[in-house]
């Protein structure tokens, strides 16, 4: 996630060198709550549909905020610094997440803690990026900002508690793994709102609450995660609390309780990474495809679209095919030559560490590490277009000896092996630890 953070503001700053005007209509900063305590939500609304994974907004305020800290509303990474010039204090927050923030044209960035109460600004800076840290343009500039419950003197918004021309706020929290988004983000009394929960793969929505005040709002339940309940005449807060699933029973008789590889076999089944060879079975010690590997980390990029296929073996319709090329599109993959990649070839131990390290550099991961692989007696039988590839997955504990003294590069990994290192990437490269 560092690779990322510093790549992100890289391409903020360049964004912001020539920051578009807002177009009418276009993203709005909604300021809400922070009366007394300082406690501000802070979210982007009328977003449309463009994907939105790393923020940078800008605001200032009038008065002095030494001790304004920035909380993001999820699991993403929320950065705030604050500069103070005369009256004025800036303050310039950071957001990024893997995953698209944008529900519905609505992305809970979180709270801004000021420490006490505020006036709001009339406009902020944002720069809004995607997943691939582009902007479309139209997303960056000038915004206005709305504000209810904004301490005394609140301007830029309704300027009183019951929101404009008597529309009330209702306001998101969530802990846990998802996002709760609520459409409208205002509403008069009587109106009626729409709660929807998302949970992150492997998790569920256990609790769900819309309070005034300190009554609790009547929920009504459309399924598909969806709920409804009608605004009173007062703000509301909607908050929503997701816990893990409990770990699905692993079916495989081939999976010892005591088998080296039986945690991880639980692992990327619980998480949708590999599947069974059969309803029993998961057969450990069968050989791991190209076209295997590159679909499952395919499936932990979320599935993004993909163009036509460049080798001449991955044909249309082939459960790998859209997997390979997306791989082959954005680097993570390369083929033999003459059109051919090889999906069902068995996947070597070497060709492994390549494709783990061109995903994890993909996803801004710093992949500079590297082991001395001198102790191994078979490191000159490491080919040499993967030779940093495997002494980095060594250095990151993903692709150990196959003794004290052999590597066996060009050993075929099999699915216990190929568990095992996923599960590893998944835990320790991928989440940054």
């Amino acid at each position: 996630m560092r690779r990322r953070i510093v790549h992100i503001w890289l391409a903020l700053t360049l964004v912001l060198l020539c920051p578009a005007a807002s177009a009418a209509g276009g993203p709005t900063l909604w300021m809400e709550g922070g009366s007394g305590t300082g406690n501000v939500q802070l979210t982007l609304r009328e977003l449309g549909d463009r994907s939105v994974n790393s923020v940078q907004l800008e605001l200032t305020l009038s008065g002095s905020y030494p001790k304004a800290s920035f909380a993001a509303s999820g699991e993403e990474y929320g950065y705030c610094r604050t500069e103070t010039a005369g009256n004025e204090t800036t303050i310039t927050i950071y957001i990024d997440s893997l995953r698209n923030l944008n529900q519905s044209g609505t992305a809970p960035l979180g709270t801004l803690k000021l420490g006490g109460g505020y006036t709001a600004p009339s406009t902020a800076s944002v720069t809004i990026l995607d997943r691939g840290l582009e902007s479309d343009g139209s997303g960056s500039g000038r915004i206005p900002v709305q504000s209810t419950s904004g301490g005394s003197g609140s301007s830029g918004g309704s300027g009183s508690s019951s929101g404009e021309a008597g529309r009330y706020s209702v306001r998101v929290s969530s802990t846990g793994r998802g996002a709760v988004m609520v459409n409208p983000g205002t509403a008069r009394q009587g109106e009626t709102v729409t709660i929807t929960s998302r949970p992150d793969s492997g998790y569920q929505l256990s609790e769900l609450t819309a309070c005034s005040g300190e009554r609790r709002l009547q929920l009504s339940d459309k399924g598909g995660g969806s709920f409804t309940f009608t605004m009173p005449a007062s703000n509301v807060d909607v908050r929503g609390v997701f816990t893990a699933e409990a770990p699905a029973e692993l079916p495989f008789t081939d999976v010892e309780e005591r088998a080296w590889f039986r945690e991880a076999v639980e692992y990327v089944y619980e998480n949708g990474l590999m599947s069974g060879t059969g309803a029993t079975t998961f057969g450990p010690d069968l050989a791991t495809s190209r076209g295997m590997i590159v679909t499952i980390l395919y499936r932990l990029a979320g599935s993004p679209a993909a163009g036509s296929s460049v080798f001449n073996d991955v044909a249309d319709g082939q459960y790998y095919a859209k997997a390979v090329t997306w791989a082959a599109a954005n680097g993570v993959v390369s083929g033999y030559g003459n059109g051919r990649f090889g999906p069902n070839d068995p996947i070597t131990r070497e060709q492994m560490a390549v494709i783990l390290r061109g995903y994890a550099r993909l996803n801004g991961m710093d992949v500079s590490a590297q082991a001395d692989l001198s102790g191994y007696t078979d490191a000159d039988k490491i080919s040499p277009y993967a030779r940093e590839a495997i002494s980095w997955a060594n250095a990151c504990g993903l692709i150990n000896g196959t003794s004290a003294v052999t590597l066996t590069p060009a050993g075929t990994a099999t699915r216990a092996q190929a568990a095992v290192i996923l599960r590893g990437f998944c835990e320790n490269v991928m989440s940054d630890s």
